[in-house]
């Protein structure tokens, strides 16, 4: 089978659409390969296409004045890039950037705002979806005003492994020192931690998460709490 004549298996959002919906999107899909750091929408820019996550990951990033960033949620198999600004027709209030290279289904916006217009089920589908990256959004400013760094972390690579369906994948302390807001001397005291501890080991810029037990047990409440409003999606 052709990567052209497969369906886009594998994302959340697309299982739970309609065979309608499916069969009205589908001729406009195309599967993409997504690397690390690129930024697929800018901050200000219209949503023109919108990314179906299979193996990717992509944070939506705010940048300041100073050159510091941070990440405020991310998009994995579970859902679509770029969602909030394309039900309010707005300009992308934040960077699209793949923090975890790999597979998406891109698809035009236009083709999804056609649809969405002719159908129901879809939009209570995507209004849904957008309801659960609103409290994500508001659980992670808090949890990063309130936890430590180490739960953070094992919280943060849990939701990883989750949203990309890997357990080993390119990422450096720097990338995380960024995508935390944190120092990498503190990210690298947590990476220590967890190692120790048995959750992970690393090489050469790759991860591998060895058991998600000891990261459960190491992460802050946050990640059981937003973990309960994907998991009907599994």
């Amino acid at each position: 089978m052709s990567v052209s004549d497969r369906d886009p298996d594998g994302n959340r959002l697309w299982a739970q659409m309609s065979a309608d919906d499916k069969a009205a999107l589908r001729p406009f899909m195309t599967l993409r390969h997504l690397p690390q750091g690129d930024v697929v929408t800018q901050t200000g820019e219209e949503v023109k296409v919108v990314y179906l996550p299979v193996s990717a990951d992509v944070a939506n990033v705010i940048s300041f004045e100073d050159g510091r960033s941070g990440m405020a949620t991310n998009v994995g198999r579970e859902g679509v890039t770029g969602l909030a600004a394309f039900l309010a027709d707005e300009p992308c209030g934040w960077d699209v950037e793949v923090q975890i290279a790999g597979d998406a289904w891109a698809l035009p916006a236009s083709a999804l705002k056609a649809r969405v217009m002719d159908s129901p089920p879809l939009l209570r589908l995507l209004m849904r979806l957008t309801h659960n990256n609103q409290i994500e959004a508001a659980q992670n400013a808090v949890c990063n005003a309130v936890h430590t760094v180490t739960p953070r972390l094992a919280r943060w690579l849990l939701t990883i492994q989750d949203r990309t369906g890997r357990d080993e994948f390119h990422l450096t302390q720097d990338d995380l020192a960024t995508t935390m807001s944190v120092r990498r001397t503190t990210v690298n005291a947590s990476w220590q931690e967890l190692s120790k501890l048995g959750g992970i080991k690393s090489r050469r810029g790759v991860v591998k998460i060895v058991s998600r037990d000891i990261l459960g047990h190491a992460s802050c409440e946050c990640y059981a709490a937003l973990r309960q409003r994907t998991a009907p999606m599994d």
